[in-house]
C-alpha cells in the first residue's frame, strides 16, 4: 500500500515528528509511505525519508497515485479532497479550533473539520473533544495513539553524573520544553513557579528548550540558565537525561505533550498539569506529580515536594519508562493505524473539478 501524507512544513516541531515516525514505522510494515511538503527542511529528523517539496499540495502526482492519503493540519484537508483520492483521512493531534491564537479563523477550522472524511486522533480524549463540537455523526473517527520514540528516548547510561551532582549539592537542573507565547503551553506558568521556588531559596538551574529565540517578556520572569533552539533529538535526549526533573505546564487543549512522553521515557520525575491529555499516558495517573493548570504556585508546590522527597523521585524514574514504551511504541501504534488505513470505507467525498 502505497500511503502519502500532507504536511505544510517540514520544521522540527512536535507535530512533524509525529508524522514522520508513523511514516518511519509504516515503511518498516512494509508499505510504501511518501511526505508530500509545502517548505521547511527535515536534515534534523535522524532516519530516512521518502519526501517531495512542492509549491502546491494539490499538485498532480507525477507518478501513480498513492491508496491513502492523509491531511495533517486542517490547511491541508481541502487540498488533500481536492487531488480525489478515494481513501484520504485526516490526523489530528490537537483541535486547531481551540487555540486561542485562532479563534479569528474558527469557522474556516469547523469548515475544514465538516468535511465528512475519517478523523484519526493520537488520544481517546481528542475524540471526546471532536464529537463535543461536531456531534458523534459528522465523521469516523479512530484513536492510532501516539508514537514516541523509545529506542531514542531512554533512561540515560551513566546515573552516576545525576548522584554526582546530589552529593556536590549542586543546583537542581530543571527542565521546561515549549515556545513561549502560544497560549495552550502555558510556559510562562512553569517559569513563575520557578521564580516562585527560587525566591524560598532553592537552587535551581533552569533549563530551556524551544522552536524559536526567546524573548524580552520570557527572559524577564526568572534567569534562564540555558535556552536551546531548534535542537536534534539526539541532542534533546541528552539534555533530557542531564535533567533532575521536568515541568510541563500546558493547559486543556494539549494533543498531546510529546515533551512530557520523552521526559517520562528517559525516567525523569516530572511535573505536569492535570489535563485530558497529560492525565491518560496510561490508566492510573500515577507517573507523574500532577498540579492544576494555570496555577503557577501549584506547580512550584508540586515542583517543590518532588525536589524534597527523594524517595517521590526514585519511584516516578522507575514509573515513566515501562508506561511509555508499553503504550506509545512505534511497532505498536503502527499496526494499529495500518489496520484503520486498510479498513474498507464507502469512497471519500472529493473538491476535485
Amino acid at each position: 500500500m502505497h500511503i502519502c501524507y500532507l504536511l505544510m512544513s517540514s520544521e522540527l516541531c512536535g507535530g512533524v515528528r509525529v508524522v514522520f515516525d508513523q511514516a518511519r514505522f509504516l515503511k518498516q510494515r512494509g508499505h510504501r509511505v511518501s511526505i508530500r511538503a509545502l517548505r521547511g527542511a527535515h536534515d534534523w529528523y535522524p532516519y530516512p525519508l521518502d519526501i517531495e517539496y512542492v509549491t502546491d499540495l494539490a499538485e498532480p502526482f507525477a507518478g501513480p497515485p498513492p491508496d491513502v492519503l492523509i491531511a495533517t493540519f486542517w490547511l491541508s484537508v481541502e487540498p488533500a479532497l481536492r487531488l480525489g483520492i478515494p481513501r484520504t483521512l485526516h490526523l489530528c493531534q490537537g483541535y486547531e479550533g481551540d487555540i486561542r491564537e485562532y479563534r479569528e479563523i474558527r469557522p474556516q477550522i469547523e469548515a475544514a473539520y465538516l468535511h465528512p472524511i475519517p478523523k484519526l486522533t493520537i488520544g481517546p480524549w481528542l475524540i471526546e473533544r471532536l464529537q463535543q463540537v461536531f456531534g458523534t455523526a459528522a465523521f469516523p473517527v479512530h484513536d492510532i495513539g501516539q508514537i514516541v520514540d523509545v529506542d531514542m528516548y531512554t533512561p540515560p547510561a551513566r546515573p552516576w553524573r545525576r548522584w554526582w551532582r546530589r552529593l556536590r549539592q549542586a543546583p537542581w537542573r530543571v527542565l521546561v520544553v515549549g515556545q513561549y507565547g502560544i497560549d495552550v503551553k502555558a510556559i510562562g506558568d512553569a517559569l513563575h513557579a520557578v521564580r516562585l521556588l527560587r525566591e524560598r531559596g532553592l537552587r535551581i538551574e533552569l533549563l530551556r528548550v524551544s522552536t524559536a529565540e526567546p524573548g524580552e517578556e520570557e527572559r524577564a520572569i526568572t534567569p534562564i540558565d540555558a535556552y536551546h533552539v531548534a535542537i536534534s533529538p539526539a541532542v534533546m535526549h541528552t539534555l533530557i537525561c542531564s535533567a533532575d526533573a521536568a515541568v510541563a505546564p500546558s493547559l486543556e487543549g494539549e494533543g498531546f505533550g510529546l515533551p512530557l512522553a520523552e521526559a517520562l521515557a528517559c525516567g525523569i520525575p516530572c511535573v505536569a498539569t492535570r489535563i485530558s491529555s497529560f492525565t491518560r499516558f496510561a490508566p492510573e495517573a500515577d507517573y507523574a506529580v500532577f498540579a492544576e493548570p494555570g496555577n503557577p504556585t501549584s506547580l512550584a508546590e508540586g515542583l517543590q515536594s518532588l525536589l524534597e522527597d527523594g524517595a517521590l523521585r526514585r519511584r516516578l524514574r522507575l514509573r515513566g519508562p515501562p508506561i511509555i514504551r508499553q503504550h506509545y511504541s512505534g511497532p505498536a501504534i503502527a499496526a494499529r493505524l495500518e489496520a484503520v488505513l486498510m479498513q474498507a470505507e464507502d469512497s471519500t467525498p472529493s473538491l476535485a473539478p
